[in-house]
């Protein structure tokens, strides 16, 4: 019993560094369906994905200045399963990309595009990543625009080595306790079966433009930086208190003034 309540706690513990507590959202949302849209200024769709335990509402900020510069923006809610409802990036993350490669397909077909420019958060990022490696669908990705992706695996504050330093405990609470709820966050964890497989030679994929923006601030995406940066050739990668000392937090990122401007101008790098 002791063991049981051990997994219960520290499925708590990686839940929370997920970012289950995303605090208040403002209203509007982005429309996820792939409805028709051609930009003679912006011929590329942009498509945004968000991260564990999250849904299309955080791109509220980002979206509305994407439109109207001319984009065709496509932010689904993805990947929802479980005993969370509304929140999407909780199903398996390889069944979430499968469903996100679907909605690439849509994306591509209704607007005549040949390729997509992905902005991905958190998981959003790693989605992308894997996509792009491990889903056979770089030719179809011009830009991976990601802030704090999960791209090495995240020990979540420290919850991971916690889990691991208990015999079994580990096993049991990404084979029992978090599919429950939240398979997507042991699916991220530092070492599990998915990271090791996307850890598996250059992450990078030749013809994608990867930009990483992480923020010294993470607790989710640790260690911070680390994490998240690609070090490979041509891959930029900056902490946004490189642009601005202020602090930002792991689920702040998508609404962030800064990272927004970040985004914009490597979009714009892209054209």
């Amino acid at each position: 019993m002791s063991r049981i309540l051990a997994a219960v706690a520290v499925a708590t513990a990686l839940t929370a560094a997920c970012g289950i507590a995303q605090g208040p959202r403002a209203s509007a949302q982005p429309d996820g369906d792939t409805a028709t849209c051609e930009s003679a200024t912006h011929p590329i769709p942009v498509v945004l994905l968000h991260g564990t335990l999250d849904s299309a509402v955080v791109w509220n900020v980002l979206a509305p200045q994407l439109t109207a510069a001319g984009y065709c923006v496509y932010a689904p809610t993805y990947g929802v399963a479980g005993a969370i409802p509304g929140l999407g990036g909780v199903a398996p993350v390889a069944e979430s990309a499968t469903e996100i490669s679907s909605f690439l397909d849509r994306v591509l077909t209704t607007t005549g595009a040949g390729q997509v420019d992905i902005v991905g958060h958190s998981q959003g990022g790693t989605i992308t990543e894997y996509l792009a490696k491990n889903g056979g669908r770089s030719s179809r990705i011009r830009s991976a625009i990601l802030l704090a992706p999960v791209s090495h695996g995240t020990t979540l504050s420290g919850a991971v080595e916690v889990a691991t330093a208990f015999p079994g405990l580990r096993e049991l609470v990404d084979s029992t306790v978090l599919p429950t709820f939240c398979a997507g966050c042991a699916d991220l964890e530092t070492g599990s079966d998915f990271i090791t497989a996307l850890g598996a030679g250059p992450l990078a994929r030749p013809g994608v433009r990867y930009a990483v923006l992480a923020t010294r601030d993470d607790v989710v995406a640790t260690p911070a930086g680390p994490a998240s940066f690609i070090t490979e050739p041509g891959v930029t990668n900056q902490y946004v208190q490189d642009l601005n000392p202020q602090p930002v937090s792991h689920k702040d990122l998508p609404r962030d003034a800064t990272a927004v401007r970040w985004i914009l101008e490597n979009l714009g790098m892209a054209t």
